[in-house]
């Protein structure tokens, strides 16, 4: 940006010192790091309920031990 304004950056615009400005992050109404932290929590939380489903189906079914 210079002066405000969204413009090419040039050679000679960095020799003046100009620098690049990126946007912060978006998702889901979340800006930044909170975006960030975000994903990172819903990723995980996916990969726990795949887990857990995997897990159950490979337990073996347990029955009642019927004592007489």
């Amino acid at each position: 940006m210079v002066a405000g304004k969204v413009s090419v950056m040039t050679k000679e615009l960095l020799a003046t010192g100009a620098q690049y400005v990126t946007e912060p992050m978006k998702f889901f109404g979340f800006e930044g790091i909170r975006a960030g932290y975000f994903i990172i929590f819903c990723i995980c939380a996916v990969a726990y309920l795949i887990g857990w489903i995997v897990m159950k189906m490979l337990v073996p079914k347990y029955k009642p031990i019927i004592v007489e």
